[in-house]
C-alpha cells in the first residue's frame, strides 16, 4: 500500500499556492476553549451572529462534521496587498481580505486540487475540504496545527502575519500531527487595543462583535449605532486598523495569488465614484467579491456614514 508523508503533503499544498501548513487530530476543542465561547455569546459580545450559536457539538467536536476523519489538515493563504492603501485613488478603505475574488471560492478550488492529490494515492479515502462555511472553530484548529497563536484581536497570529485565509482538509488518512506553537509574540503587546476605533478589542483575548467595524459594516443587517459613524472613519467595508498595527505583520510577503489581486475598480475608482455607485456598477465590480453579499444598499449607508466623516 502506498505511503503518504507529512512533509509530502505539505509541499504539495505549497506548490499549490498556500503559504503555510499544519496537521492536527480530530481530538475534541478543549472545554475551557468551549467555555469561552459559550460565555461570549451569553454575553452577546457576538451580537447578532446567531448562526454561533448552532451546531455546537460540531464546533466542539470536530470529528462528528466528518465520522471518518482521523485528521485534518489545515493551509494558510496570503492575502497581503501594502499597495492597495498607497495607491487607491479614494478616501474610502476597504479591507484587504475582500480586495479580490471571493476567498470562499479561491482557497476551496485550491484545497480541491490538495484533496485531489491525495485521492489519487488513496482512492478510498474519505476527504471533506472547508473554507469558513462549516462550524468549524478554524483558528483554534490553525493553532493546534503549528501554524500560529491567537492574537488579543482574536486573529490567528502565523509566522507570515495575520493577513491569511484558513482553510481545512479533512481526511479519514492518519497523519502524524504538527505540535502547537508555544510561544506568543503579543503576550506583552498592546498595539492592537490601543489602535481599534471603537475599543471591541478588550485586551484580554476577546472581542466585542457590538463595537466592531468590521461586524458593524459587513454581518449587521440593522443601522449602524449613530456612535460608531465618526469612529468608522472612511471604513466602508471591513477594518484592518489591529492588522496595521500588529509588529507581526512587519515585512511580509506579498500575496502571490493572481485571483486576489485588488480588482482595478478599487484603486482607480475615485470618492464621487462611490458616492454615485450605481446598482449596476456594484453587480459588475463585485460580481466575484465576497463583498456582493452584503448587498448595494448596505454599502451604500456605510458609503453615506463615512463620507461624513473627516
Amino acid at each position: 500500500m502506498e505511503s503518504l508523508s507529512t512533509q509530502e503533503i505539505k509541499a504539495k499544498a505549497i506548490e499549490i499556492g498556500f503559504i503555510a501548513c499544519g496537521i492536527t487530530d480530530c481530538s475534541p476543542i478543549p472545554t475551557f476553549i468551549q467555555s469561552a465561547f459559550q460565555q461570549q455569546i451569553v454575553a452577546r459580545k457576538t451580537a447578532d451572529m446567531f448562526f454561533l450559536q448552532k451546531n455546537m457539538e460540531k464546533r466542539f467536536f470536530p470529528q462528528t462534521i466528518v465520522p471518518e476523519a482521523k485528521s485534518i489538515i489545515v493551509v494558510l493563504a496570503n492575502y497581503y496587498q501594502p499597495q492597495y492603501v498607497a495607491q487607491k485613488q479614494s478616501a474610502y478603505t476597504f479591507s484587504q481580505y475582500a480586495l479580490g475574488k471571493d476567498y470562499h471560492i479561491v482557497v476551496k478550488e485550491k484545497l480541491k486540487l490538495l484533496q485531489t492529490y491525495i485521492e489519487d494515492k488513496f482512492p478510498d479515502s474519505v476527504n471533506r475540504v472547508f473554507v469558513d462555511t462549516a462550524p468549524v472553530l478554524e483558528k483554534y484548529l490553525a493553532y493546534r496545527a503549528g501554524l500560529g497563536t491567537i492574537g488579543k484581536n482574536s486573529l490567528l497570529i502565523s509566522k507570515n502575519g495575520t493577513y491569511c485565509f484558513i482553510g481545512e482538509l479533512f481526511t479519514s488518512i492518519p497523519l502524524k500531527p504538527d505540535e502547537p506553537q508555544t510561544s506568543n509574540p503579543c503576550q506583552n503587546c498592546q498595539l492592537c487595543v490601543k489602535a481599534c476605533p471603537t475599543k471591541a478589542i478588550k485586551g484580554d483575548y476577546r472581542l466585542d462583535a457590538n463595537l466592531c467595524l468590521s461586524y458593524q459594516t459587513i454581518e449587521n443587517k440593522e443601522d449602524i449605532p449613530f456612535s460608531l459613524h465618526k469612529k468608522m472613519k472612511k471604513n466602508v467595508y471591513g477594518c484592518d486598523c489591529c492588522q496595521q498595527a500588529c509588529p507581526q505583520n512587519n515585512n511580509l510577503k506579498i500575496n502571490t495569488i493572481k485571483q486576489f489581486n485588488t480588482h482595478h475598480s478599487l484603486i482607480s475608482n475615485k470618492d464621487e465614484d462611490w458616492e454615485n455607485l450605481s446598482e449596476a456598477d456594484f453587480k459588475f465590480i463585485f460580481e466575484s467579491s465576497a463583498i456582493k453579499r452584503i448587498g448595494f444598499e448596505k454599502l451604500k449607508k456605510n458609503i453615506e456614514i463615512a463620507n461624513k466623516n473627516e
